[in-house]
């Protein structure tokens, strides 16, 4: 058979999502154990998620450097005996810090999990919290801050969302250069005190789970009898969106460029309109090929990238548009997003692009579904924001459904140039 290579592939819609169930089960002395078995190696990934982030300080930094002392030493370990060991087990780790919560990963062979187990119960448990490493930590981690904020891109990040929360709450406060030095270790070991106790754990397991996998992981954690204290609040509520949209310029003679900010508050993914505002949003900016990368990148040349997208807290939702543009265009930049903003909402989307943005989407989400890791990532976030079983099977029949006046309506609902808060922190808009 001759082939054309003239042609395009053909496409294929994407039928239903299949996989594997999430499954639970309980350890010992109580503690929620939720898994994904589908790996085909011997290999497992542990997550554990604490209830431990920003939104639980009472000062600032408080979550950040405790979630990092984490890997500087256990009580029978140093940092460097750590690594050493998990490097001769051919095992991983990370901790990670967000608005909502604290994360330890793991990924290690099932073969050599009783060898790791006993190092991460010890980092997590019992950190020795050195003062002389947190001191060499915190001194890196200032001088990085410092050269972070020189870019105007993590300047126009940082006001942006202050300008949508406020200062005094979790998700709009960020830190600044002397909270560093205000910070001190009996702050931390207050803070693990509180936050890091088993009985607040959420453990997830994804790859070959089978029961000696959990017998495992029973025998580590779930032997330590549980303290009757319930997990920490999540917090303050999240204020109303900004009534009244405004443009906030800061000045910067030295900036090389202008980078630009816009958004507004958004709704969860638990809602149903949802689904649609992420093909409405997508469309406009969400991939490489959108209205505002056409516009602002491929016709005008005002910028390298734009983009849209909209970022979910446990408490609030938050959609955005960024870019970084010349001094001279970043006027004329605004504008033109503006115009695309009022074009989604005014008129209806030709049905090829509808459909384009469609099977793009589909195809994002089957490749980011991909892997007993990567589900095990989903199972994660669908625990912690409660959705079904069947969201994503439910989001992308829904979105396979969305019609362009449908599209015009969330455009003109959700994405209105006229509610958009705007920062521009760079040269002087022109």
């Amino acid at each position: 058979m001759n082939l054309n290579r003239t042609l395009p592939p053909s496409l294929n819609k994407i039928g239903e999502i299949k996989k594997p169930s999430l499954q639970f089960d309980r350890l010992s002395n109580g503690l929620d154990l939720s898994y994904i078995n589908i790996g085909s190696q011997e290999l497992v990934k542990l997550q554990i998620s604490l209830p431990a982030g920003i939104v639980h300080q009472h000062q600032s930094l408080l979550a950040f450097f405790t979630n990092k002392m984490l890997k500087e030493g256990s009580q029978n370990y140093s940092a460097a005996s750590i690594a050493e060991k998990m490097d001769s087990y051919g095992a991983y780790y990370e901790t990670r810090i967000t608005r909502d919560a604290a994360y330890f990963n793991l990924f290690c062979l099932n073969k050599y999990l009783h060898e790791v187990l006993p190092l991460v119960a010890e980092m997590l448990l019992v950190p020795t919290f050195s003062e002389k490493e947190f001191s060499i930590l915190r001194d890196q981690e200032k001088q990085s801050y410092e050269i972070r904020m020189q870019k105007v891109k993590n300047k126009a990040i940082k006001e942006f969302t202050y300008r949508i929360f406020g200062e005094h709450h979790p998700y709009g406060s960020f830190a600044k250069v002397l909270d560093y030095d205000q910070i001190d270790i009996e702050g931390l070991k207050t803070f693990h005190q509180k936050h890091y106790q088993l009985q607040h754990w959420r453990i997830y397991l994804s790859g070959y789970i089978d029961d000696k996998v959990k017998k495992v992981v029973d025998q580590y954690f779930g032997q330590i009898p549980l303290a009757s204290s319930k997990a920490s609040p999540l917090g303050r509520e999240i204020p109303q969106a900004n009534e009244k949209p405004e443009l906030y310029h800061q000045l910067n003679k030295n900036a090389m460029q202008t980078a630009l900010k816009l958004g507004c508050m958004s709704i969860a993914r638990s809602h149903d309109d949802y689904p649609a505002l992420s093909l409405t949003q997508t469309i406009l900016g969400g991939y490489f090929g959108s209205r505002l990368m056409q516009n602002i990148r491929e016709d005008k040349g005002y910028t390298y990238g734009i983009y849209s997208s909209i970022q979910h807290l446990r408490q609030a939702s938050v959609f955005s548009i960024g870019s970084e543009v010349g001094a001279h265009v970043a006027q004329a930049t605004i504008e033109e997003v503006n115009k695309e903003l009022f074009q989604l909402r005014t008129t209806l989307v030709g049905e090829e692009e509808l459909q384009l943005v469609k099977n793009y989407m589909s195809g994002s989400l089957l490749r980011s579904l991909n892997g007993p890791f990567a589900l095990g990532e989903m199972m994660r976030m669908m625990d912690e924001f409660q959705l079904s079983e069947h969201y994503y099977a439910d989001y992308l029949q829904a979105i396979q459904n969305t019609s362009a006046a449908q599209v015009m309506q969330m455009a003109d609902k959700y994405l209105n140039e006229k509610q958009m808060m705007v920062v521009a922190i760079g040269g002087a808009l022109q």
